[in-house]
């Protein structure tokens, strides 16, 4: 009769429960894809009603890859592989040279280097989205700095859009190249190319005639007050203007026309303005087209792991493949 050690090595190292624990996985992997993940407690409830959403929160399905119900799965799995490759190894070791067969073990090495990863990465993975424009600079996240010195949208010979392609230094190092699937990959982060979008941001001129840019949510500071960009109006209709403020060129309809919030001395009005209409202690100059390009700097410490266990279990799978065509072949 086995002892009770044997016992629990056998059910350690069973195939049934590797293929339970997988299921378990596979349906936790599913509820992360289909159930937002990270919403606030409210949101489970008004979105599923009041006893699934609470019985999701409960289970900790609104995080599951930080769950303790997962982590508990996933490390069984991991415990079940290891025990597995452990007792397969021992024996495949005790086998002469020419009969042993180290493809599965490498696949059962591979598939842990690649759970250990998967848990890394949604345990610790950031993002961080970098909105620049040509010239500007931005801080990365060890304390580096990148500038995009230059933004190319590429188009099909029909106008649609091909590739977006931002180019940019680090600190002191050469021009460098991000494209849409093409990350940058910089002292253990990523960065990616997200998306790009057109700005429009508009020029007003102070008292003494400098210029100062205002991108729209931006507020300039005033002597009883501010300023603040709220949108732009594509409508004709007549502009609004502040009692005593003067209009220069209101006749002149354009299409698109910025909307202000001015405060002074307590009081708020919108303006919508034209060239040449005074805003507040500003006259509007106009708007300039500015292309925006949206980094995503990501930074996953799981990545390595990941990329070694995909390796590591396609050679596996590969040398299992060729052992077992060598043993059908006489």
């Amino acid at each position: 009769m086995k002892s009770y050690l044997d016992r629990l090595y056998d059910a350690l190292r069973s195939v049934k429960l590797a293929i339970v624990l997988l299921v378990v996985l596979v349906l936790f992997a599913v509820a992360g894809g289909v159930i937002p993940q990270g919403k606030p407690v409210d949101f489970y409830a008004t979105q599923f009603g009041g006893s699934i959403g609470n019985l999701i929160v409960l289970l900790g399905l609104n995080h599951v890859f930080s769950s303790l119900a997962f982590l508990i799965a996933a490390a069984l799995f991991a415990v079940n592989l290891t025990v597995c490759t452990f007792h397969r190894l021992t024996l495949e070791i005790g086998k002469p040279w020419e009969k042993r067969r180290h493809g599965p073990d490498i696949l059962h090495v591979g598939i842990l280097i690649l759970l250990f990863g998967g848990i890394l990465t949604a345990r610790t993975r950031t993002e961080t989205i970098l909105e620049v424009q040509k010239g500007q600079a931005a801080a990365l996240p060890d304390g580096s700095t990148i500038v995009l010195t230059d933004f190319d949208f590429e188009t099909y010979p029909d106008g649609r859009p091909k590739n977006w392609v931002s180019t940019v230094t680090i600190g002191t190092q050469t021009q460098r190249q991000i494209k849409v699937n093409s990350p940058l990959r910089e002292h253990g982060y990523s960065i990616y190319q997200k998306y790009w979008k057109n700005e429009t941001n508009v020029i007003l001129l102070d008292p003494t005639g400098m210029e100062i840019t205002l991108r729209q949510g931006m507020r300039q500071p005033t002597m009883d007050g501010f300023v603040f960009f709220m949108a732009i109006s594509t409508d004709y209709s007549s502009p609004a203007q502040a009692p005593g403020s003067t209009s220069i060129g209101s006749n002149s309809l354009s299409e698109n026309n910025p909307v202000f919030l001015v405060e002074d001395h307590n009081k708020r009005l919108v303006i919508k303005a034209y060239e040449g209409d005074k805003v507040g202690p500003f006259i509007y100059k106009g708007t300039v087209e500015n292309s925006i390009s949206g980094l995503a700097v990501v930074s996953d410490k799981g990545y390595p792991y990941v990329v070694a266990g995909f390796v590591l279990v396609a050679l596996g799978v590969f040398l299992t493949y060729v052992q077992k065509l060598k043993g059908l072949v006489p």
